[in-house]
């Protein structure tokens, strides 16, 4: 009988299956894109505007939650209550306390006010409403960044009609120092096309 040929232990490979703790890689599935799409479920901790926003018509406000792990998310909204409405958003999420506070000062520019929560969705949604009447949208980011999630929705708080919008009763638009001359021209032409001739303000800085 022929013998039985031995298999060649070289071709078996060895397999460790104890696989040190350190070397495993912890896998999770609460990253921040994740956590900013349930921001509605987190309690909001907190609103702050820009100290003297009232008498600017250029505000940030600044819209806070505390995520399930403790670390906190947010979403920073410029307004123009002039004209634009949301002009630029910014968010973050997984800030400690001290973070948050350290971009507080930078956005409000060393002065943030907390403000209601009613008064900061009442600024936004006002605002955003107002532009739209003369066909101005938010800032695309305001959906894409899902910064619009961080939000309660329109209906969530009662507003008490103490912001008002526009300048005299009209749109004012104060060309920003990063508008080009494509953007002033369209925000020209669409007021002149919305609101009419006469109807609307406009500071622009030539040089």
């Amino acid at each position: 009988m022929p013998k039985k040929q031995k298999k060649d232990k070289k071709l078996r490979p060895k397999i460790n299956t104890q696989i040190p703790l350190s070397q495993v890689r912890k896998v999770t599935f609460a990253q921040p894109k994740y956590r900013l799409q349930h921001a509605r479920e987190y309690p909001i901790l907190g609103c702050w505007v820009m100290k003297n926003w009232q008498n600017t018509g250029l505000t940030p406000v600044v819209v806070a939650r505390e995520q399930k792990d403790g670390r906190i998310l947010y979403g920073s909204y410029l307004i123009d209550l002039y004209c634009l409405g949301v002009k630029d958003v910014t968010v973050f999420a997984d800030l400690s306390q001290a973070a948050l506070q350290r971009k507080l000062l930078k956005i409000c520019q060393g002065e943030p006010e907390p403000c209601s929560v009613e008064l900061a969705h009442e600024i936004i949604y006002g605002a955003i409403e107002f532009a739209k009447k003369y066909e101005f949208e938010p800032h695309p980011d305001f959906t894409l960044t899902l910064a619009d999630q961080i939000l309660d929705p329109p209906e969530a708080h009662p507003r008490q009609g103490n912001v008002q919008f526009g300048y005299q009763g009209k749109p004012f638009y104060i060309a920003g120092p990063y508008d080009n001359s494509q953007k002033i021209d369209l925000v020209m032409r669409t007021l002149k096309r919305t609101a009419g001739e006469g109807n609307y303000l406009y500071l622009i800085n030539l040089g």
